[in-house]
């Protein structure tokens, strides 16, 4: 059976995607950050570990969107403390796991973005349809949403 657009999601094939199980972590999935020229755009729910999260988002203080949870309140404020340009939205009700790194790359997580010390998976995929869609049909939407920190 195949899957379908519905009011859930939106169908698609991939070619290139990566099961990472246990044994990545964001600093290595984003390792190649300061070296990529496009926007990147993050959603989770808190932001553990803030200064471990400062050496990944460090390497390129730039074109970096985070969606959190308002329950990160304290720690988005230390981060845009740390780095004015990066910009950071809180949503009440925000769970998704998700990095998009322009112009092609999806990451879906179980995790947070930050350290965890739990077991934790990840999907990472190369298709700038999923990029362009996932960009349009979730990341917007929950960004307008949401209220910016200053």
């Amino acid at each position: 059976m195949a899957f379908n657009d519905d009011g859930g999601g939106f169908a698609f094939t991939c070619d290139d995607a990566k099961m990472s199980i246990c044994a990545s972590t964001w600093n290595t999935r984003l390792s190649q950050l300061g070296k990529i020229s496009g926007p990147v755009f993050i959603m989770t729910g808190l932001l553990p570990d803030p200064e471990y999260i400062s050496q990944i988002i460090g390497k390129r203080p730039r074109d970096i969107f985070i969606i959190a949870n308002s329950d990160a309140h304290s720690e988005a404020q230390l981060l845009k403390s740390k780095f004015p340009s990066v910009r950071i939205v809180l949503h009440i009700n925000n769970n998704a796991k998700v990095v998009l790194v322009s112009p092609d790359t999806v990451w879906v997580s179980s995790s947070d973005f930050g350290k965890s010390k739990k077991i934790e998976s990840a999907v990472g995929l190369h298709s700038s349809t999923v990029y362009q869609r996932t960009l349009e049909t979730l990341f917007n939407r929950v960004w307008k949403e949401s209220k910016e920190i200053s």
